[in-house]
């Protein structure tokens, strides 16, 4: 890696500064003996991956780019592109603390989920997904007959 002026720098192992950093660390001491928050240093960002230790609940992670930032939830649904404003930030932390706090929904059919979340002031976030190509097909009604699985909470 290279500085301003075109001069090496040392990798110190440290992750590069990015919106979404505190809040990654302050989870890992908030959630010690319940999940593992795994941050990584990646080219131009952060990821980071919450995994729980109870299987009722729900693992999620995100990828902060510094200006663009990724949130993912789910099998294949839950997927949420942010922008890097303090207004994201604040978006992903709600989305975070409600998988936490079990508030949490995901809907089956073959290659596509849907993930609901049900923010701290009562609206829900719903993002769909599928992978190609049986996500690709049509499945009408598949949210009313498909099976759904609530999430508990992490503690």
């Amino acid at each position: 890696m290279t500085n301003k002026q075109g001069k090496d720098e040392t990798h110190t192992g440290e992750p590069t500064w990015t919106p979404t950093l505190e809040f990654a660390r302050h989870l890992a001491k908030e959630l010690a003996g319940v999940a593992t928050v795994q941050v990584d240093d990646i080219e131009g960002g952060i990821t980071v991956g919450v995994t729980p230790r109870n299987p009722n609940t729900r693992a999620f992670g995100w990828t902060d780019f510094s200006s663009e930032i990724v949130m993912a939830i789910g099998d294949h649904g839950g997927r949420w592109e942010l922008g890097a404003g303090p207004e994201d930030v604040a978006l992903l932390q709600d989305i975070a603390r409600s998988v936490i706090a079990g508030r949490v929904r995901e809907v089956f059919a073959p290659g596509r989920s849907a993930v609901s979340v049900t923010l701290a002031d009562g609206s829900v976030e719903t993002e769909i997904g599928g992978e190609a190509p049986i996500g690709c097909l049509p499945l009408p009604f598949w949210r009313r007959w498909s099976r759904t699985i609530h999430y508990g909470p992490y503690g």
